[in-house]
């Protein structure tokens, strides 16, 4: 079960969730939690199963393009990793908020887990400096499909 946790995240397991998705420091996880309690348009969903948290995925409209919602964040519990919760919590995601685009912002990791679940993976020529030195950056971007009704 996906649900809203922007308040919550005072609890341990949430938080340290939250933490594999944002640069390994306090300060930075501080002020990332900071923003998902104080700023309404950014939304933070914990992916909830058999009373453990597998996993968490932020995300707010993008600031260009107002049918399209951004992920900001997105982590999945170390040892459930390949299982295929990832994919699963973008397709909660996708049912939920009913965006007419998905995009995401990922190094070559993450670039890759996007490719493999049908998005469109493309380089933004950018490198990111982290702990493991500079990467290079993606954008990724899904278009989701009008569902056809039947008559």
């Amino acid at each position: 079960m996906l649900e809203l946790i922007n308040k919550r995240l005072d609890e341990p397991e949430l938080r340290e969730l939250l933490s594999y998705a944002v640069f390994p420091d306090e300060d930075v996880l501080n002020a990332v939690i900071e923003q998902y309690r104080t700023e309404p348009e950014l939304r933070l969903y914990g992916y909830l199963e058999e009373g453990v948290w597998i996993g968490v995925i932020g995300c707010a409209q993008d600031q260009e393009m107002p049918d399209a919602l951004r992920v900001r964040h997105m982590a999945i519990a170390p040892d459930e990793r390949g299982l295929g919760y990832g994919r699963g919590i973008i397709l909660k995601l996708l049912a939920m908020e009913k965006p007419a685009m998905l995009m995401a912002d990922a190094d070559a990791e993450g670039a890759e887990f996007y490719r493999n679940i049908g998005f469109s993976v493309m380089s933004t020529g950018e490198n990111a400096f982290g702990a493991e030195g500079a990467s290079e950056q993606f954008v990724c971007i899904f278009h989701a499909e009008e569902e056809e009704t039947e008559e």
